[in-house]
């Protein structure tokens, strides 16, 4: 089972490297522990978001998607079940969040980028170190449109494992969340690569002017780590990424 689960994924992941040639970015990085792993980061101008999807060597899918408007992030971690402790083939969990929509460059910007070595490995700039997020509410998702209308469709299959925290839903206040203390767990998802700022430089406007202007000039990289903490009924219940 196991075995037919992971190529499963592989397959999944092929179909959406080859469905993104003309519409979004593929790169190589390399992650803190040295392996090199594939990123498809796809723009969307329409929706204003931008969705950023990996694979770890462990099969595991991350997919990380900003929603500009509403300035929600939503982080969906697919990973093989452990059938010894009696879970699914596969558990999906949906972390949701507020992000601040200058932490990253626009769906514009990103839409614009070109990649001229494909097969060049890429190694972020700047490390923006570890960010710990406290996730204690359950979502319904029928309820979710208010925070975001990404929520519903990304977290379809996680309708009892999509969390955010009390803090976030003070903002958005009209949605209505569950409470309840239990387990604490811990779901480390790390990002190490991404397009975090535009880059511009210095230009004189003429040769003979000392006036300067300044242009756009390339990307700012940066990688994180994301640390969700979120509560189950039982310990038994926590998910890891090995």
């Amino acid at each position: 089972m196991i075995n037919i689960l992971k190529i499963y994924f592989y397959v999944i992941y092929i179909i959406l490297n080859y469905s993104c040639q003309f519409s979004c970015l593929v790169v190589n990085v390399k992650d803190q522990d040295g392996s090199v792993i594939k990123e498809i980061i796809y723009a969307n101008i329409t929706d204003d978001t931008i969705t950023l999807e990996l694979q770890l060597p462990d099969s595991t899918l991350i997919t990380q998607h900003i929603d500009f408007i509403k300035e929600v992030q939503i982080v969906q971690v697919l990973l093989l079940g452990e059938e010894e402790r009696g879970q699914k083939p596969y558990q999906i969990l949906c972390f949701v969040n507020h992000v601040h929509a200058n932490e990253f460059i626009s769906p514009d910007a990103m839409s614009k980028l070109r990649q001229k070595n494909p097969g060049t490995i890429r190694v972020a700039e700047e490390n923006k170190g570890v960010f710990n997020i406290t996730i204690d509410m359950k979502i319904k998702l029928k309820d979710s449109n208010y925070i975001s209308q990404h929520v519903g469709s990304l977290c379809s299959e996680a309708q009892d494992t999509t969390f955010t925290s009390k803090f976030d839903i003070d903002k958005w206040a009209t949605v209505p969340g569950k409470v309840w203390s239990h387990c604490l767990c811990t779901m480390k998802v790390t990002i190490p690569w991404y397009p975090c700022a535009l880059k511009f430089c210095k230009d004189h406007i003429g040769k003979k002017s000392t006036a300067v202007d300044s242009y756009r000039c390339g990307i700012q990289t940066c990688g994180k780590i994301m640390n969700f903490m979120y509560i189950v009924k039982h310990k038994q219940h926590c998910l890891t990424i090995e």
